[in-house]
């Protein structure tokens, strides 16, 4: 049986959160619209979707005022962990939010990794 893309999209968040200290991830279109995640009671999936999204957006409009390139990754580090995002292709991001002390290089080295696997699920290559 072949696989469906949502369970191509569920096992690449599995295989992040291998990596460990994670508290969520999840696959959400520029728009701000869900697709896949796996988050934790207390955070709502749906409206961290939409803030990542917006954050997304915000710095490729300011990348692009500045002309500085492409986004490639944005880190935000507060009191309780760090929210990453990275783009996955030119229609979705993959997000996470860690523990407060993970280990962020090697968490945003999975995550690059994983980005290209979900531009190539959505896109069909």
């Amino acid at each position: 049986m072949v696989e469906t893309k949502k369970e191509k999209l569920d096992g690449v968040l599995s295989s992040l959160l291998q990596v460990g200290q994670l508290k969520a991830c999840g696959i959400v279109s520029k728009e701000g619209l869900l697709i896949c995640a796996r988050t934790p009671p207390d955070v709502d999936a749906r409206i961290f979707s939409a803030l990542c999204s917006t954050i997304m957006g915000a710095a490729e409009a300011a990348s692009n005022q500045m002309t500085t390139g492409n986004v490639s990754q944005i880190s935000l580090k507060t009191e309780k962990g760090n929210i990453i995002l990275i783009p996955a292709g030119s229609k979705a991001i993959l997000t996470a939010l860690t523990e407060t002390n993970a280990q962020i290089g090697l968490i945003l080295f999975e995550m690059e990794s994983q980005a290209e696997q979900v531009e190539q699920i959505l896109h069909g290559t």
